[in-house]
């Protein structure tokens, strides 16, 4: 079963919510970075050489909201190396949060692995997992996911937002957007054309829940290597660095959804290059 880890930023809490996680080659997912360019960074792989990808969403209490930030994988067939269920529902409700406690979901992109138990099948109809939530959604990612039939199927719409719109559970938002004062989308490009960041920010502490902004630790350092899935590989590069840059000046907390459970840590300097230092423990 999944795990979680809790952390308190000033007076907000975010909680890691693992919902599955995979193992793959380096090759299966940076197929544009050659082998050789791994040796500096073994021990950023598992002891087969795979790189370890977290499938996991959070949740966010601030100012009396719970946010739940991505939906993860869900429990419908997928064709990844998932080496667990996936239990996101059951993962929440061991961290205190049932689904109908649930006020708002953002979502940082909309793939189907942030979107995935947006919905559960019932009955052979995929009806709304959090009924009692607000959805939010940025426009431009909404409209690119929704602009032909390829979009829409590579988005599994029928299944995870479709339903959605027809329960009239969506609000949509353009760029930065104030879920709380504590916790603002901020747009992070590239991955996909839509795609943001979240800030949680309280009590002179912040957090930044990068969503698919980087996948694994090694980009801390490596800001360039982008994996297949980002559909803008040169402006999520940009995007990437920049946004290292602004966390180690902020000496802010990284907070990833995709880095090796709970994926929690700092952007530290060695030898003038950023890296990704793990945090010890949570709260």
């Amino acid at each position: 079963m999944g795990q979680f880890e809790t952390r308190q930023i000033g007076s907000a809490t975010i909680i890691a919510l693992q919902d599955s996680w995979a193992a793959l080659p380096p090759s299966a997912f940076f197929s544009s970075v050659e082998s050789t360019s791994w040796k500096p960074y073994r021990d950023l792989l598992d002891g087969d050489g795979n790189i370890v990808l977290n499938l996991g969403a959070w949740l966010v209490r601030s100012q009396g909201r719970t946010v739940l930030v991505d939906t993860g994988i869900g429990g419908r067939p997928v064709q990844m190396p998932m080496q667990e269920p996936a239990e996101l529902p059951s993962v929440m409700e061991a961290a205190g949060v049932t689904p109908d406690e649930v006020d708002i979901v953002v979502f940082s992109h909309l793939h189907f692995d942030h979107t995935g138990w947006n919905t559960v099948d019932d009955g052979g109809t995929a009806r709304p997992l959090f009924p009692n939530a607000r959805h939010v959604v940025q426009q431009q990612e909404w409209d690119h996911w929704t602009s032909g039939d390829p979009e829409r199927q590579a988005a599994r719409y029928d299944d995870s937002l479709a339903p959605l719109e027809q329960a009239g559970l969506i609000d949509f938002v353009d760029g930065e957007h104030e879920v709380t004062s504590e916790l603002v989308a901020i747009p992070t490009p590239g991955h996909t054309p839509g795609h943001v960041s979240f800030v949680v920010a309280s009590g002179g502490e912040r957090a930044y829940l990068l969503g698919d902004a980087a996948h694994h630790p090694v980009q801390v350092t490596e800001p360039t290597w982008s994996p297949n899935a980002d559909i803008d590989p040169r402006l999520s590069a940009e995007t990437r660095a920049a946004l290292f840059e602004r966390i180690e000046r902020e000496r802010a907390l990284i907070a990833s959804g995709h880095f090796e459970f709970p994926g929690l840590g700092h952007a530290g300097r060695v030898d003038e290059r950023l890296r990704f230092e793990p945090l010890e423990g949570g709260d």
